[in-house]
């Protein structure tokens, strides 16, 4: 096949079917691509079927995919000497550390009524078994994207601004958002928005 290609001085020539005319990657293309079709990994229904929001299907992925940037990911990379978690200071800072296995946030799980122990690992999260076995999982996914999503963006305010960590504080957020992202339920689900709450039991 070599022996057939001739090298020319001219410019070559790409293109790529998620690009527009002006040959810049269109990420809303990957996006619709990755969302059609038959899909049998249990990670795609689990981030991309859900009704988190875009932003937090990306986080919801990555983190499925054992891709954030936690503290052992960086030191990985050379970014950071330490990996030690900056909350506990008692264990490297994996992804399943950050979400189930520091004090911190399994005191957090305790408190609004989950067992840290049934908490998946986070290339498995929907494996994860509710506290109450009445619980759908078409109500139990989209909330642990939510609380998963809360618990990371709680650690980056303890990391980058200095605020101590605080499970009231997590809870309350935890709180608002279940009430914001309520607005993404189809009318016809109303009833999921109830059981979100009752699944969030304090």
């Amino acid at each position: 096949m070599l022996q057939e290609v001739t090298l020319g001085l001219e410019p070559d020539e790409r293109s790529c079917f998620f690009e527009d005319g002006g040959h810049r990657l269109v990420s809303g293309l990957i996006y619709e691509a990755s969302t059609r079709g038959d899909h049998d990994c249990a990670a795609y229904y689990f981030v991309w079927k859900s009704l988190a929001p875009p932003r937090v299907k990306f986080f919801g992925w990555l983190l499925t995919k054992n891709r954030i940037h936690c503290c052992q990911a960086l030191a990985r990379k050379n970014i950071l000497e330490d990996a030690a978690c900056e909350i506990c200071k008692a264990a490297e800072e994996s992804a399943d550390h950050i979400f189930s296995k520091c004090p911190f946030v399994q005191g957090y799980w305790t408190t609004i009524g989950w067992l840290p122990d049934n908490i998946a690992k986070v290339q498995e999260l929907w494996n994860t078994q509710p506290h109450s076995p009445r619980i759908a999982k078409k109500v139990l996914h989209p909330l642990l994207l939510l609380l998963c999503w809360e618990i990371w963006k709680h650690m980056n305010d303890v990391v980058f601004r200095g605020m101590p960590p605080d499970v009231a504080r997590l809870t309350s957020a935890c709180k608002e958002s279940i009430k914001n992202w309520s607005c993404r339920i189809l009318r016809k689900e109303e009833a999921m928005s109830n059981s979100w709450m009752l699944a969030f039991s304090m």
